[in-house]
């Protein structure tokens, strides 16, 4: 994506985005960035409600600190902050939520199915095409700021040679060109109605949907944690962590690498 490619995305995002903006959504647009959600983080205090895109990271995170390749070829990397007075076991939903709003978009604009491999990665018949990165940060009042970072391949991917692992973009699998604005602007809003959800509803919405998207589902996986031995995925728990059949038990995993095959949560 060149530079003239990337102001005309702005404009074209700005007018998708009319309706979020004016209920009081900051939409921040920048060529080249360390890292979004960084970014964010550092100013917290100040970017309530704050959208921040980027052509380029040159420090792009994913989860358990591994670096996410963000070169400026016409995929998403955004950000949003929020402040929120909730508890953090209510937040500890968000990333969820975020991940299983981002795969709705993208089936409802582009006619995919996507899956999730628990407990935020996004993937395209059986390669991932994205992931998200929930943070969080103190501010000086009894709130916190909640940072989340969507990053999506959609023009193009990372050698799945160096990463050791099937990565797809989203071009690979439409028949037709995609619209970076459009992709953002769904995802955008996907994120923002996300976190207007009440708590219950939140809920309610994860146990029903997650199912026909986990990747994981009934599937033989290595919980380290657990020990040796392979495990069976039985899906999500009511408070967001993945339930595994072990050793003839029903255990609850909520943190760790979690690897099906060739594929590792990272």
């Amino acid at each position: 994506m060149t530079s003239i490619e990337f102001d005309e995305l702005k404009a074209k995002l700005q007018r998708r985005l009319t309706p979020l903006l004016d209920s009081g959504v900051q939409l921040i647009m920048v060529e080249t960035i360390e890292s979004t959600n960084a970014q964010l983080k550092a100013q917290a205090v100040t970017s309530n409600q704050t959208l921040l895109l980027a052509r380029e990271q040159t420090a792009g995170v994913g989860r358990r600190g591994s670096p996410w390749q963000s070169p400026p070829v016409g995929n998403l990397y955004l950000s949003y902050c929020i402040h929120s007075d909730r508890p953090l076991n209510e937040l500890s939903l968000w990333s969820l939520g975020v991940t299983v709003a981002v795969a709705e978009a993208l089936e409802r604009e582009l006619s995919i199915e996507c899956k999730i491999k628990w407990p935020n990665d996004l993937y395209l018949q059986g390669m991932k095409v994205g992931g998200v990165l929930l943070e969080t940060a103190s501010l000086p009042s009894d709130d916190v700021a909640v940072v989340i970072g969507v990053g999506l391949n959609v023009a193009s991917h990372p050698d799945p040679v160096l990463l050791q692992r099937p990565v797809t973009c989203i071009s690979k699998h439409i028949n037709k060109l995609v619209d970076l604005s459009m992709v953002a602007a769904a995802v955008s809003s996907a994120i923002v109605e996300m976190c207007r959800l009440s708590h219950a509803a939140l809920q309610a919405w994860l146990m029903s949907s997650w199912s026909s998207r986990d990747l994981l589902l009934n599937q033989p996986v290595v919980v380290p944690t657990l020990g040796e031995g392979l495990c069976i995925a039985r899906g999500l728990s009511h408070d967001g962590g993945l339930e595994v059949e072990f050793a003839g038990e029903l255990r609850t995993v909520y943190a760790g690498e979690v690897s099906l095959g060739h594929v590792e949560t990272q």
